[in-house]
């Protein structure tokens, strides 16, 4: 529809338009780099148990390996934030997962009569969805009415099922002409958004799922902040649409962590 305004527009007003083209570009763009995480306020609202916050802050911080390390982007870190090191710590494991089910309760639970899919994906994802699918009859067993919870590899297995979605049968028995069903994508850390660009990409092309929301434990805002727009998956059009939402940000990471003095 736009292209054929441009056509029959004055040379005036395809400029006009054109500026106004550029300028939304621009705001997506820096809406891409910015970080997502929720301010600690309304986070501690949305909370079961306030004390998970700052438990869970701490762990993350502790539970980073020092460095220097050298980053694929070449940057030289003081220490690598091994997020998802925290899944596997029986310290915070539960803590972590409960976070998680308030966030997706407060921020992503669909109108009456409709459901939600969390999906986690690769390494890290899987580990997040799974303890999500097992605590979630405990903590937050009003959930269990409108979701439902499903793992997805980065690759089709060879044997076997030959399946790329672990999960109830009407979810990985899906298919390209299947009903669209909206999904919250989970990981352990968001960076250049290329996993999720990607992971929203295959759900919609394989099974019409839509990444309608995403929860992270960790936004690493700053490493989008020079990133090349070619290498910046979260303004991907793909996620134009899609609410994505971190417990933390590094920089509020950064603040806790152990420094030899």
């Amino acid at each position: 529809k736009l292209k054929v305004t441009l056509r029959c527009a004055t040379p005036l007003a395809r400029v006009r338009v054109r500026h106004i083209m550029a300028d939304a570009q621009s705001k997506r763009i820096e809406a891409a780099r910015g970080s997502v995480a929720m301010s600690k306020e309304e986070l501690i609202e949305a909370l079961t148990n306030k004390a998970d916050y700052d438990s869970v802050l701490k762990a993350c911080a502790n539970n980073v390996k020092m460095g220097p390390f050298t980053a694929t982007s070449g940057l030289v870190l003081e220490y690598y934030l091994n997020v998802a090191t925290n899944m596997l710590d029986k310290q915070v494991a539960a803590p972590i997962t409960r976070m998680t089910l308030d966030l997706i309760r407060h921020a992503f639970k669909p109108p009456p009569g409709e459901k939600a899919l969390v999906v986690g994906m690769e390494m890290a994802g899987g580990v997040m969805v799974g303890q999500c699918a097992a605590l979630c009859g405990l903590t937050h067993p009003d959930m269990l009415e409108w979701c439902d919870f499903v793992y997805c590899r980065k690759d089709r297995k060879t044997t076997g099922t030959v399946q790329q979605l672990e999960g109830p049968g009407f979810i990985v028995n899906r298919k390209p002409d299947s009903p669209a069903l909206k999904c919250i994508f989970l990981d352990d850390a968001l960076s250049s958004g290329g996993s999720m660009r990607d992971g929203a990409k295959l759900l919609k092309e394989d099974y019409n799922i839509i990444v309608a929301g995403a929860v992270y434990l960790v936004d690493r805002s700053k490493d989008r902040a020079s990133l090349p727009v070619e290498r910046l998956g979260t303004a991907d059009p793909i996620l134009r649409d899609t609410k994505v939402l971190a417990l933390y940000d590094l920089d509020e990471v950064d603040k806790h962590v152990p420094r030899k003095s």
